[in-house]
């Protein structure tokens, strides 16, 4: 008969939630296995499927993007008016039609648009969802924790993927097909209207074809609930399954983040009980776990700065962000 797991009890905090669960104390003496070796037969194909793991971590890290971003504000419009957002919404396609494969354009365009990115506009936190369009060309949505100009997005990323002659494909391509002056799309009339073509025309004439439309941004500020927005978007799973490779990504820091983790100690569960009385959080049981849905206002007026501290260190020490400032100023 085995012998009974020694077990701990542990709380991890998070922006959202805490979970309280029991982490097995392992022998040290015990044989050692390989943990992997139940993969060797395991598929790594996706299909276009998110997995229910990968939802997980995609939501997680979400709520982490959602709650270290800070507000800011949009540069007035020419209209006067101005916008409060948290994260700007991005879109990268192909300038002209894929000719490399899904993870030769991950490799060689969006890890090199990340790489800029951070250097440019000090983006530290970011993810990334990948889709097939229509004409079958790969294209990514990515949301981002900063403010970026849409012409220096869109030159950014012109610039990078004619390292792989996308661009100068498209010159080709228009020059060619409007060799003898304009030429209107009539297929596209009724989502492309006649005046925005010739606008389109003269101005892609006027920088010889070399400034493709082939981004988007926009700030998220307007939808009622972000997360819940966001994170339907990113784990949507992908419509004819031919995308090769990583579906989604993020920073390292987002990647699979434990939260702050605690041992439930008397002092621990005399913190946690009191917030629970005091809030009554809404509780989940999981087979392994039990989760509360706390928010970051209710962990800092608790009753104990316990809990706070050290989801303040957690974040401080894994993020770089200071919680205690904002705590301070009100």
């Amino acid at each position: 008969m085995p012998a009974e797991l020694n077990t701990i009890p542990m709380a991890s905090i998070h922006p959202d939630r805490i979970n309280l669960y029991h982490e097995v104390v392992w022998d040290p003496h015990r044989p050692i296995r390989n943990p992997y070796v139940h993969l060797a037969n395991v598929s790594r194909s996706h299909s276009g499927k998110v997995s229910r793991d990968a939802r997980r971590k995609v939501s997680k890290a979400i709520d982490y993007l959602l709650f270290l971003a800070n507000d800011k504000a949009l540069p007035a419009t020419a209209y006067g008016k101005s916008y409060a957002f948290k994260l700007g919404f991005i879109t990268l396609t192909l300038p002209s039609a894929q000719r490399h494969s899904d993870q030769e354009i991950k490799s060689r365009c969006l890890h090199q648009f990340f790489i800029e990115a951070r250097q440019k506009w000090h983006v530290k936190n970011y993810l990334w969802r990948a889709e097939k369009q229509k004409n079958g060309n790969i294209h990514f949505h990515v949301l981002v924790d900063k403010f970026i100009p849409w012409s220096e997005l869109r030159d950014c990323w012109n610039r990078i993927t004619n390292k792989l002659d996308y661009v100068t494909n498209y010159r080709e391509q228009m020059r060619a097909f409007h060799q003898g002056g304009v030429h209107i799309r009539k297929d596209l009339l009724n989502t492309w209207a006649y005046k925005a073509q010739i606008k389109a025309y003269k101005q892609g004439k006027a920088n010889d074809w070399s400034s493709p439309n082939s981004t988007d941004i926009h700030s998220v500020h307007r939808v009622k609930n972000i997360k819940a927005y966001v994170t339907k978007y990113c784990t949507k799973d992908e419509e004819n399954g031919s995308l090769s490779g990583r579906l989604w990504g993020c920073n390292y820091e987002l990647s699979d983040i434990p939260g702050a983790r605690l041992v439930v100690d008397s002092h621990v569960h005399d913190a946690l009980q009191s917030l629970f009385n005091k809030y009554s959080p809404d509780r989940y049981e999981g087979s392994y776990f039990t989760s509360f849905s706390i928010n970051f206002q209710m962990l800092r007026d608790s009753d104990s700065d316990l809990l706070f501290k050290a989801f303040a260190g957690f974040v401080l020490d894994h993020f770089g962000k200071s919680l205690q400032y904002e705590v301070d100023t009100g």
